[in-house]
């Protein structure tokens, strides 16, 4: 039997994605010696996998420790499955690793006695260090960077140095991937965001410090995920991949010297985008980008430290629209200080947007556990179930999330919703103006059609 079996906590979409980041923790853990299991429930065929039996029954005849990758979103079920899977197998060690556990830290293992550790941030040199402590039956006291059970009490071990570049790190195991059972492949360049977004929480999870490596050792990794792999589709995953134009510059003209025939797409700030930037990017392939321009009025946009403008967001779209087949603007609503009519300028300007031929995201924002929003109004978040866009994962009856999520905010936080004025009727405006945001809260590789007019 293998020693750990890895579990992918996405729910079953048409978009699917190798899980980029089991793939770095099964070369770790190869690398030492160790036996992995993959499970990628994104894959799976089980009806109802919003449900705990069935995640429970997606991880039968794992190994002795099981391990789950989650984002907030799939807290609810993962806890109820871990009750599951130990009231069955009390002898097995479940060990739970990404943003949504890290966040909820001490308290979610108080909640649920039935986990046994999280893994905190970069997980390769932690869960080495962890199964090693297991194999020889040593105190994981010893290991860095994780929170664990001692008895009764809840404990939280000395943090662990981030890793200063991925050329530390073997590749993704991608030889343990089926690429034509996924639409695309993800990427990573670097890790981490120095921007401070008031409302972001993955800069502050990678403590707002970007790593990354030489291009040449990058590019070398493409081009084996492309040529030895068949990989054609690839989207680099770095919160802000044009944060170095120099680099990127480079990137491009490495691309092209290895003549490297793939599609790609990443995240970008228009505030470092230029024209020029884009014409090199687009003659290296580069077809899809992301822009987090999150609202249409300037001074909701310093309040949240964005530092970018709406005249800036317009201009840098309209050039990338030139350039690129597809590029997705993403927007972010009810802040606190965003007043009904600052909402109002965020909808012309995503549906002006989507007029030139963007494709449009909304979500209302979250308190996610990580954000300085959260920090400074954790006392005042609300959870009413109808305004959650986490809820929408989950199907069928709710009753039971719903439940276990309004006993314990600071585990839940994702869930519930920061104040700001006049939220009703925001969300009726964008109802009657045909953006409802459950129906937007996700990106497309298309865009959307909208209304063109707001009543």
């Amino acid at each position: 039997m293998s020693d750990i079996t890895l579990v992918n906590t996405v729910f079953p979409s048409e978009v699917k994605v190798p899980p980029q980041g089991l793939l770095y923790l099964t070369s770790a853990l190869e690398g030492a010696g160790f036996d992995v299991e993959i499970r990628d429930y994104q894959q799976g065929t089980l009806p109802g996998p919003w449900e705990p039996e069935t995640l429970a029954s997606f991880t039968e005849d794992s190994a002795d420790v099981l391990g789950f990758s989650a984002m907030s979103y799939a807290l609810p079920l993962i806890i109820s499955t871990a009750r599951l899977i130990k009231k069955r197998h009390p002898d097995k060690r479940i060990v739970l690793g990404g943003i949504g556990p890290s966040g909820a830290g001490e308290q979610l293992l108080e909640y649920c006695p039935e986990i046994d550790v999280i893994v905190l941030g970069e997980g390769e040199r932690t869960v080495v260090d962890l199964l090693t402590a297991m194999r020889r039956g040593n105190d994981v006291a010893s290991v860095s960077g994780i929170i664990y059970r001692q008895g009764e009490k809840v404990r939280r071990t000395a943090p662990r140095p981030r890793i200063p570049s991925l050329t530390e790190l073997a590749p993704p195991a991608y030889g343990r991937v089926d690429f034509s059972k996924y639409r695309l492949v993800d990427s990573q360049f670097g890790r981490g965001c120095p921007f401070p977004c008031a409302f972001c929480d993955i800069a502050p999870y990678w403590d707002r410090f970007n790593t990354k490596r030489p291009i040449e050792h990058y590019v070398a990794e493409l081009e084996t995920l492309v040529k030895s792999h068949g990989a054609r589709d690839v989207f680099i995953v770095d919160d802000t991949f044009v944060l170095s134009r120099p680099t990127i510059l480079q990137f491009c003209d490495e691309i092209r010297r290895r003549n490297i025939e793939f599609s790609w797409g990443c995240y970008a700030r228009v505030d470092l985008m230029d024209e020029a930037l884009m014409e090199r990017m687009a003659a290296a392939g580069c077809q899809k980008i992301f822009y987090g321009l999150e609202s249409g009025a300037d001074h909701v946009l310093e309040e949240i430290d964005k530092n970018i403008t709406s005249d800036l967001i317009i201009e840098r779209v309209r050039q990338s629209l030139e350039h690129f087949p597809f590029i997705t603007a993403s927007f972010v609503w009810g802040f606190p200080g965003e007043s009904l009519e600052d909402l109002q300028s965020t909808a012309y300007l995503l549906i002006y947007l989507a007029s030139l031929g963007a494709s449009p995201q909304l979500n209302l924002v979250l308190p996610y556990s990580y954000s300085t929003l959260y920090k400074q109004y954790r006392d005042q978040i609300t959870f009413r179930p109808e305004y959650s866009s986490q809820l929408q994962f989950y199907e069928g009856d709710r009753s039971w999330i719903c439940d276990m999520i309004a006993t314990s905010p600071e585990i839940f936080s994702a869930f519930y919703q920061i104040p700001t004025p006049d939220l009703e009727e925001k969300w009726q405006f964008l109802n009657d103006a045909g953006l409802s945001p459950h129906d937007l809260q996700r990106a497309y590789d298309h865009p959307v059609p909208l209304a063109m007019e707001i009543c």
